[in-house]
């Protein structure tokens, strides 16, 4: 179990949709975390989350790319899938931190944590959806490549220490 995919490392096979006609990018994601998780457990006077995992997929249905960007020049379309690989980055990050909640999770009763699993679930989804939106805007969906390249250093670092977060990326 654990978390998966945190690692992923995007090609563009990825991506199977063609963008749509008048999109002001060259390429779309859609990433999301999925719990798997069919256990509860008692500890004491507690009821914590068994055996689970995190599991970081994309949604094949929204990966779509200008294919004559992805297979024309190969510094624009390195420098796109990076950008592109920024946005999984930044929802692993949050799956990351969402998975490291889950283990000191505990409440009296089953409904209860499944509660707190929720809240927990919505609070880092809307941070890491915050993050992302934010790396498009300043970025310029990668047009930028002096702030695409900051946020390259900042996502690399915070992937590589594993106390880090989306917070992190801010």
């Amino acid at each position: 179990m654990g978390l998966q995919n945190f690692d992923k490392i995007l090609t563009w096979s990825d991506f199977p949709n063609q963008v749509a006609p008048g999109k002001p990018e060259d390429a779309s994601i859609s990433v999301i975390w999925r719990l798997d998780a069919n256990q509860y457990e008692r500890k004491g006077n507690a009821i914590v989350i068994g055996t689970y995992s995190v599991e970081i997929v994309l949604v094949d249905r929204f990966c779509a790319v200008v294919k004559a960007v992805a297979n024309g020049d190969k510094a624009v379309a390195d420098a796109l899938l990076k950008h592109e690989q920024g946005h999984y980055d930044i929802i692993a990050l949050g799956a990351r931190e969402f998975y490291k909640k889950l283990m000191g999770l505990s409440a009296p009763t089953e409904n209860e944590l499944d509660q707190k699993r929720e809240k927990i679930d919505a609070e880092l989804t809307k941070k890491a959806d915050e993050v992302d939106e934010r790396y498009d805007k300043v970025t310029e969906h990668s047009k930028n490549a002096a702030v695409q390249a900051i946020w390259n250093k900042k996502i690399d670092a915070a992937k590589k220490n594993p106390n880090g977060t989306v917070a992190d990326l801010l």
